[in-house]
């Protein structure tokens, strides 16, 4: 079994894990909320400065790179 391989994922794949990873953060997110409010504008700093490039990225459009392996 090849654990790095290609995959097309269907639309429900792709939504279980999403919510798998949203429950997941729920319950990492309640265990740390003292630490979480203790930093909370660093991490909305971070939050926003993480979030530039790929807004930039999208509003701006028409650059998007392909790879190509032929």
């Amino acid at each position: 079994m090849s654990l790095f391989r290609a995959k097309v994922w269907s639309v429900v794949d792709i939504g279980l894990l999403k919510w798998c990873c949203i429950l997941i953060g729920m319950i990492v997110g309640a265990h740390l909320a003292d630490l979480t409010k203790q930093y909370v504008w660093f991490i909305a700093l971070a939050a926003l400065l993480l979030g530039i490039k790929p807004t930039v990225s999208y509003f701006r459009g028409g650059r998007e790179r392909t790879t190509h392996r032929g």
